[in-house]
């Protein structure tokens, strides 16, 4: 199918491919596409959520390694890539990875996942040596009680 003519004469697939190459299509060896993640505190506990929208949770594999969190998946194109030329593209198929600095005090024993209409949520509660810990203030006369 032609687009059609710009004003110049050119035809808009012509500029589309001199914009995007002459492959167009999806690729499987295209991979790498940012995930679009968020990284939080909540409570006693530390939040990751990524959007991953059209990703089926048995293609994602969660890893820890020390103190880093890696996230593994892939993203495939749901329909046959033989003869398809994009006119826009905003969407990235392919592998993906994406790492997450932990720190120090998360109990990372105790890693959850939760994936739910295209959101991959993972809870990391804090360790109970870095949970706050209220200390308690005595008062001036509470100490001469104490002698």
């Amino acid at each position: 199918m032609r687009l059609g003519t710009i004003a110049n004469g050119r035809d808009v697939d012509d500029v589309f491919q001199r914009f995007f190459g002459s492959e167009v299509a999806p690729n499987p060896g295209w991979s790498g596409f940012n995930v679009p993640t968020d990284v939080f505190h909540s409570g006693d506990q530390l939040v990751i959520r990524m959007d991953l929208p059209g990703v089926n949770p048995d293609d994602v594999e969660v890893t820890v390694q020390e103190s880093t969190l890696l996230i593994n998946g892939k993203r495939s194109f749901p329909h046959d890539v033989e003869g398809i030329r994009f006119v826009r593209r905003g969407t990235f198929y392919g592998d993906f990875t994406q790492k997450v600095a932990l720190g120090k005090g998360l109990d990372l024993e105790q890693i959850s996942a939760h994936y739910d209409n295209g959101v991959l949520e993972l809870t990391i509660p804090y360790s109970a040596e870095v949970q706050p810990k209220k200390i308690s203030i005595q008062r001036g006369n509470d100490k001469a009680l104490q002698k």
